[in-house]
């Protein structure tokens, strides 16, 4: 509890100390707006956390039911990484198609990538065929003895002062992917990159088609 009360008092500190300052004093128009922007991104981080609290409630309970449908997996992963704007991420796609709650599974995906990013200052690759789903990046890598820790809820891998993540991206991926009778597989060495892997495929068949 200590953890989610740091993530939601940082935020909330930066509005406040922001607000306070353009109420109390006159700022030109630049400045202004730099202030009103940094409201805005902490807002949104606030958003975000909520939205993730509440997603593992609706999980916990039982009470999110996912809604199965043909995805094209190789379009959604396009349509996905639009919204990092990162030229790091070097796309090989074969098509897929998978049955799948397309809004879960576009979670999933995206916490995956995320975390490739915010870890590794290189490229971050993302390989699709119709057995696995492969994010593979050259970051700061994790200790064999942790592997096993970090989809557990509220575990981060680094307790930095950027890394607000709570530590339920993971978490989230893992319980999504269980839904849908797909595995997580985590590869990992320290300081030499990592590769998280969404099995699509076993026993020559694909799950849930």
């Amino acid at each position: 509890m200590s953890a989610i009360s740091h993530e939601f008092k940082n935020p909330i500190s930066i509005i406040n100390g922001y607000i306070e300052t353009i109420l109390n004093n006159r700022l030109d128009e630049n400045t202004n707006q730099k202030f009103l922007e940094k409201i805005h991104k902490n807002s949104l981080r606030l958003t975000n956390l909520i939205d993730r609290l509440y997603l593992v409630t609706k999980i916990e309970n039982q009470k999110l039911k996912p809604n199965f449908k043909e995805v094209k997996l190789d379009n959604l992963i396009k349509e996905l990484i639009k919204s990092f704007d990162e030229e790091r991420l070097i796309l090989n796609l074969k098509p897929v198609i998978i049955k799948a709650d397309k809004n879960l599974i576009d979670i999933a995906v995206s916490n995956l990538i995320s975390n490739a990013l915010k870890y590794s200052k290189e490229k971050v690759i993302i390989d699709l065929n119709e057995n696995f789903l492969e994010i593979t990046d050259k970051g700061i890598g994790i200790e064999k003895n942790k592997i096993d820790l970090i989809t557990q809820k509220f575990y981060r891998i680094a307790k930095n002062d950027w890394d607000n993540s709570l530590g339920l991206g993971l978490y989230i991926t893992k319980k999504i992917l269980d839904m849908h009778n797909f595995k997580l597989k985590i590869q990992s060495e320290k300081k030499k990159g990592s590769k998280f892997s969404i099995i699509l495929k076993e026993d020559k068949e694909l799950r849930l088609q």
